[in-house]
């Protein structure tokens, strides 16, 4: 069978297997005799109790019933005297106040020396109109109570309330009686007389009056009365025996305790949580009172009533546990003869575990451990010659291991001290080396969010995702420029073959600076060249123009002025104007501006600026906006020189918005902690072509189509930089282009030292 087949306890060792089994056993038979024999026992006793505690509850509810009844029946007969009914009458029908009037001193009288005293229960007496208002009352009751009682008020025959709890009027539970009065004829109801009794001396007096039928109980028992509304009064059964014949304990009544019953269902035997009762399992029977409609519960504690019991199971458990005792001695004594040799087959297992191969047992029996101890020993000898050789080689796989390693760390340390990037790829395209350097190409291969522009490439020119995957792809060739968050690197790669197929290294260059200095390089040649021509062009026109303008001036100062050659002379005289403005921009633009740096209030400037191009403005429909943001303007440069890149930044936002109404920001911020001084041109134009964004800073590079020479944005550009500044087009579309000045607050000397604007002197 299965079960058989696999120890399912071969965790437990075997000395504790076989004890553990008897203790398992001996529990199991305890545990199915014990239920058997306590089932039998508990359940006739438990029937018995509950017979018992029902007979009680029925005898007990008879004779408290008999007791309300009787207040019942006294009540009726308040209610029957004729004075009650005829002065409650004159009560009820007068419109004044009911103390006022002569009937509410008599009435009062009457019911405090005539009827009041007859029942020592009553505590206090009440009348009721119709309406619920009370006419007339004896005692001191709380407004609390007064509530509960006109609650129970309606119509109909004699009734009692529910249990009224105590409180800082009344220091005992209390109850009423609801009466009807009527008219002296008994033809209309007039109102409501309530008897207010005191509940618990009503139950002291039944105790007393019938203390044969309260047998003596040495257990925890509690009767309680739980009236129609769910409010139970609780009586232990000893305040019950102290009470009967006893008169000298007066007014003590501690143990009755009033609180909301549960709203679980009772059943005959539960569990209860009582802050007067200790918690556990209570026996309980219930009757109803018939004259209240309350219920009438006695409850037994089940530990009280179990303890002879309890004391007999311990008895019983107590011989058991001894001969359970004596059965593992005796078992103790013969597990010995099978546990030794085990334990020595163990120890000798653990040794060779720890590596003593020489370890040996001493087992010389002829049983199945015998035979187990002698294949143990032939076992150990076969692992001690084994060991020996396992051990020589290695030794010869370490000392190639530390061979490899060095090699290793000598190939890791110079790949991780390379200041180029290298990276090698499997077969997959997957990341298998990687230094340093190599991070950047790392981004491009996992496609983050980095912007990548391709300079060069065999392969593709402007799609960036068909170059990643040739860059991944270990059997095509790599071999392009591409420019990663304005940093420009040159990528080649080579195939290797590897044991697992065919691989690919690829090499990252930074060539950013290599790539700059080329560029500053060509556009320093471009602007010696350019030098040179305009110097050539310079010499060789102005002459012939300085020819043409004078003979221009002389013919029109000697033509009359309604000659009609006159507008002739004048067109000479503006295109030789133009081509003299041509060749003094040219010759200014080749030449590099020399700023004379003084400290100068930038607010002040960009104000005489928008004076300046006012009538420009005026023209068109724009208006310019300043937003001066930052708290102080003053920075150094010339002002001549700034002047004039403003000048242009606002004529091109001007023209580039003037077929149509539009606005013009001035808006000055500070940057890095106040160090340096941000001013945007924004204009609401039509933007600038994404074509055209490139080539905006070239020189002679222009998009209007008549008037422009192209130098304005290159010559602010190079004014910008000499002033150790920026200028850049930050942002263009339809209806928002963004051109962004940044001045530095300090100046460089010639050592290349700062000299700082101090704040606090401008402030």
């Amino acid at each position: 069978m299965w079960f058989f087949s696999k120890d399912p306890f071969s965790k437990i060792p075997i000395k504790l297997k076989l004890p553990l089994g008897f203790i398992f056993l001996f529990l199991c038979v305890m545990s199915v005799g014990g239920y058997f024999m306590i089932n039998s026992v508990y359940t006739p006793l438990d029937r018995e109790i509950l017979l018992r505690l029902q007979s009680e509850a029925v005898t007990l509810a008879t004779l408290f019933d008999k007791q309300l009844e009787s207040l019942g029946r006294r009540a009726e007969d308040f209610s029957s005297d004729g004075f009650i009914r005829t002065q409650t009458k004159m009560l009820v029908s007068t419109t004044s106040s009911h103390i006022s009037h002569p009937a509410y001193e008599k009435l009062e009288q009457h019911l405090r020396l005539n009827k009041l005293p007859i029942v020592q229960e009553f505590v206090d007496l009440h009348i009721y109109d119709l309406d619920k208002t009370k006419i007339i009352g004896l005692g001191t009751v709380s407004s609390d109570a007064q509530s509960t009682i006109i609650r129970e008020l309606h119509p109909g025959n004699q009734h009692f309330s529910g249990i009224i709890s105590p409180d800082n009027v009344t220091a005992f539970p209390m109850a009423a009686i609801i009466t009807p009065l009527y008219d002296i004829q008994h033809e209309k109801q007039i109102g409501y007389l309530v008897c207010i009794f005191d509940l618990v001396l009503v139950i002291e007096h039944a105790s007393m009056k019938f203390d044969d039928t309260v047998p003596e109980s040495y257990n925890e028992k509690y009767l309680t009365f739980v009236d129609q509304h769910g409010l139970k009064m609780e009586i232990p059964w000893w305040y019950l025996k102290t009470r009967q014949g006893n008169t000298a304990l007066g007014d003590e009544r501690v143990g009755v305790k009033i609180s909301p019953m549960q709203t679980t269902k009772p059943s005959a035997k539960q569990n209860r949580q009582n802050p007067s009762q200790p918690g556990g399992e209570i026996f309980r029977q219930s009757y109803l009172l018939q004259s209240t409609g309350w219920s009438t519960i006695i409850e037994l504690n089940v530990t009280h009533a179990m303890n002879p019991l309890v004391v007999m199971e311990s008895k019983a458990l107590g011989i058991a546990g001894v001969m359970a005792a004596a059965t593992l001695i005796v078992l103790f004594v013969v597990i010995q003869y099978i546990v030794r040799p085990l334990g020595e087959l163990q120890r000798m297992a653990h040794r060779i575990k720890e590596g003593d191969f020489s370890a040996r047992n001493t087992i010389d029996t002829e049983d199945e451990i015998g035979m187990l101890a002698k294949i143990s020993n032939l076992m150990a000898e076969a692992i001690e010659d084994h060991t020996k050789n396992l051990e020589q080689s290695t030794a010869d796989l370490q000392k190639r291991e530390r061979e490899l390693r060095i090699q290793h760390r000598l190939l890791d340390t110079v790949i991780h001290s390379m200041s180029d990037g290298l990276i090698l790829m499997n077969f997959q395209g997957q990341v298998m080396l990687s230094n340093k350097a190599a991070e950047p190409l790392l981004d491009i291969l996992h496609q983050t969010e980095c912007r990548i522009d391709i300079q060069k490439c065999e392969s593709h020119k402007e799609n960036s995702e068909q170059c990643i995957t040739c860059m991944c792809d270990p059997n095509l060739p790599t071999s392009c420029v591409l420019t990663v968050s304005d940093t420009i690197y040159e990528i080649l790669s080579t195939k290797v073959q590897t044991l697992h197929g065919s691989s690919k290294v690829l090499v990252m260059r930074n060539i950013t600076e290599r790539e700059l200095m080329h560029r500053r390089q060509a556009h320093q040649e471009r602007l010696t060249v350019l030098g040179k021509i305009a110097a050539v062009v310079a010499h060789e026109m102005n002459n012939p123009l300085a020819a043409i303008s004078m003979y221009n001036q002389m013919m029109e100062a000697e033509m009359p002025k309604d000659f009609p050659f006159c507008e002739h002379i004048d067109v000479i005289k503006r295109n030789t104007e133009s081509c003299q403005r041509i060749i003094t921009n040219l010759l200014e633009y080749v030449r590099t501006p020399q700023p004379q740096i003084r400290e100068i209030d930038l607010h002040t400037l960009l104000g005489n600026v928008t004076q300046f191009v006012r009538p420009l403005h005026q023209e068109a429909p724009v208006s310019i906006e300043p937003d001066f943001q930052a708290q102080n303007g003053i920075c150094w440069g010339d002002a001549t020189q700034l002047q004039q890149v403003f000048v242009n930044l606002l004529a091109n936002a001007i023209q580039a918005i003037y077929d149509s109404r539009g606005v013009i920001r001035l808006r000055t911020l500070e940057r890095n902690n106040g160090e340096e001084l941000v001013v945007d041109v924004e204009d609401t134009g039509s933007g600038i072509d994404v074509v055209h964004i490139p080539d905006i800073f070239e020189p002679f590079f222009t998009t209007k189509s008549s008037g422009g020479t192209g130098l304005g944005l290159s010559t602010s550009r190079r004014i910008i930089e000499a002033h150790g500044g920026e200028l850049d087009l930050v942002e263009t579309h339809p209806g928002k282009t963004i051109f962004r000045v940044v001045l530095p607050r300090a100046r460089k000397h010639i050592n290349g030292s700062f000299i700082p604007i101090e704040m606090s002197e401008h402030s």
